[in-house]
């Protein structure tokens, strides 16, 4: 359920699986056979729990009165950063494909770049929909949230998460033995501009 939030300290993003025994979510480097390769993985209903208490614990405190809904055009001087961008990387896409000097190695080090820039603007310019906080948010929560649970409405309840955090980074275990260790879990909240 926290597809798209939950993100291992190595920096690979978490996939929930499925066992014989136990949901759990694992780092998407598990299979890697380099150094990146991580085994690391955590129960996935103790994390959920800990992640639905926090954003419970949020959404009793947000008011949504003073927020505006999100714009759906972006300015004019993205649209056409954007344009430029999109026609450079055509550029060198046809660069590539006729000059033989010019490397894929090079081709793909050019292209990161300027796909940098068009993400890095994009992140900037995307405002969150606060619609998704809308009958769920203020003094009952917990009883809205549990309204979302018992009508199996996963989606919204996702969306909410990925509205609350940027990311729920598990770390490697602070120490042994049973139970869940909230110390290896960090919760990263999104600017709620």
């Amino acid at each position: 359920m926290l597809r798209g939030v939950a993100t291992c300290s190595c920096g690979a993003r978490m996939a929930g699986t499925n066992s014989a025994r136990y949901a759990y979510y694992r780092c998407t480097r598990a299979d890697d056979v380099d150094q990146q390769k991580c085994n690391r993985s955590v129960s996935a209903v103790p994390l959920e729990t800990f992640a639905r208490d926090v954003a419970i614990r949020v959404l009793t405190k947000l008011d949504t009165a003073g927020y505006e809904p999100a714009a759906t055009t972006r300015p004019e001087a993205d649209v056409l950063a954007v344009e430029k961008d999109r026609a450079k990387l055509e550029e060198l896409k046809q660069l590539w494909l006729t000059d033989d000097d010019f490397t894929t190695a090079e081709f793909h080090a050019m292209r990161a770049v300027v796909l940098k820039r068009m993400k890095e603007r994009q992140r900037k310019t995307v405002k969150r929909p606060i619609a998704v906080l809308e009958g769920v948010a203020g003094p009952d929560a917990e009883s809205n949230w549990e309204r979302l649970e018992k009508e199996e409405d996963y989606a919204r309840m996702n969306a909410i998460y990925r509205f609350l955090f940027a990311a729920v980074v598990v770390r490697p275990p602070t120490r042994k033995g049973r139970g869940f260790d909230t110390d290896r879990v960090d919760i990263k909240p999104n600017p709620l501009d």
